[in-house]
């Protein structure tokens, strides 16, 4: 299989990666690298994996607290609404504009993973906190900014995978879309100006067809009926009255549905 996408672009950084994340269940394609390049297998073997339940609240924007069966707690994308002091494990950061890297209100002397570096560029992560693997994998933001780097980042607890997009702002590339084929929840920015479009999330939707998505990127909740509008004739949606949701493999929707949080701090409100 020839490089191309995003492999071509971050070459050996990109796949040795996904070798390190070839223990993470919930990536069902990853590469190992072989004498003659780059080999898609499927990962998942017959490992059983650990039943529980496991909590996601949302800070508004890209932000939420993950936490896993065991406790284990992870802010992703810290944007100007996390309560100060808030404790995590880690903190993932997909880009580095400030409303997705105000780690400093995350307190309890969290590990930092920065999925891009300083010049702009992937920057590849492979690890595991206590009981959480967490992986990324490189994309682009939008036009606007210049197609910089973005990270998708994967975490698995236990008996499920979620997704983070960040700014995503392009369609999966067909690496990229075989990697993220077990995600069960997929956390996707739906601004619809800076990243991808409507239309464009639908196919990206369709590309993966995770079982929950989680609607972000957005602080004014007209914006999530304007999403609902446009899908709600594909997938069922689902409001949820708080900005936090108890999740297990037992509750799992069996075709993908779109779980609405309850904004935290709305601009405006829609009521």
């Amino acid at each position: 299989m020839k490089r191309r996408g995003f492999v071509a672009l971050v070459g050996g950084f990109f796949l040795l990666a996904l070798r390190q994340a070839a223990h993470a269940i919930c990536n069902p394609s990853l590469v190992r690298w072989f004498a003659h390049g780059p080999e898609f297998v499927q990962a998942r073997g017959k490992r059983s994996p650990q039943l529980g339940s496991y909590f996601i609240q949302w800070f508004g924007h890209s932000s939420f607290l993950i936490q896993s069966g065991s406790q284990t707690m992870v802010v992703t994308d810290p944007n100007l609404n996390v309560t100060p002091g808030i404790q995590a494990d880690a903190i993932t950061v997909s880009n580095d504009h400030f409303t997705h890297n105000n780690v400093g209100a995350v307190s309890g002397s969290p590990l930092i993973l920065r999925g891009i570096t300083s010049r702009q560029t992937w920057n590849p992560i492979r690890t595991t906190v206590k009981d959480i693997i967490i992986v990324n994998i490189p994309s682009q933001r939008g036009p606007v900014y210049g197609l910089v780097a973005n990270s998708i980042f994967i975490y698995e607890m236990g008996s499920l995978c979620l997704c983070h997009l960040g700014n995503m702002g392009h369609l999966f590339t067909p690496e990229q879309e075989k990697i993220l084929q077990k995600v069960d929840v997929m956390m996707t920015p739906i601004d619809a100006m800076t990243n991808l479009g409507f239309d464009d999330l639908v196919k990206v939707i369709e590309q993966v067809r995770p079982p929950v998505v989680i609607p972000m990127h957005y602080d004014v909740p007209q914006q999530a009926d304007l999403f609902a509008t446009h899908i709600g004739d594909r997938y069922p949606i689902r409001r949820i009255r708080e900005s936090r949701l108890v999740l297990n493999r037992a509750m799992l929707p069996k075709s993908t549905e779109i779980f609405i949080l309850t904004h935290p701090r709305p601009l405006f409100s829609s009521e």
